[in-house]
């Protein structure tokens, strides 16, 4: 549930999930193994970054069309960061909003507690998890 890789923009385009994407995917360590699910818009399909997903040996999957709980926990975070942040301010520039998101995000993975991670952080729960991976070895 840890938000790994965001970006603001005015508009969603192949460019910016391909950005993100990139920052993300290397934040992690170009981990393998991983699935990429999205709805099907035109920035997710597009030649250029099925190209990078296959280039990382990503699977892609796709939501069904009119399916929003086929990608729950994104629509869910979405809907909780309007509730909890944008909803609840007026911004008067894009940095402004930038500003926002950016606090926002530390909030949500270092300090605001995960009903589904046992009340835990996101950030403390890879720590943990991490911990418990290390000991099993």
């Amino acid at each position: 549930r840890r938000v790994v890789g965001y970006r603001v923009s005015r508009k969603s385009s192949t460019q910016l999930v391909t950005f993100t994407f990139r920052k993300a995917y290397e934040c992690r360590g170009n981990p393998t193994g991983l699935t990429f699910h999205s709805d099907r818009g035109s920035q997710y399909v597009s030649e250029s970054f099925c190209a990078l997903l296959r280039k990382c040996d990503v699977k892609q999957s796709f939501s069904k069309p009119g399916t929003p709980r086929d990608n729950a926990v994104a629509e869910t975070f979405f809907a909780t960061f309007k509730k909890e942040e944008a909803y609840r301010r007026e911004y008067s520039s894009l940095a402004d909003f930038q500003k926002s998101v950016d606090e926002y995000m530390r909030f949500y993975n270092e300090v605001r507690p995960h009903q589904t991670l046992a009340y835990k952080t996101p950030t403390r729960f890879e720590e943990l998890y991490g911990k418990k991976k290390t000991q099993d070895i």
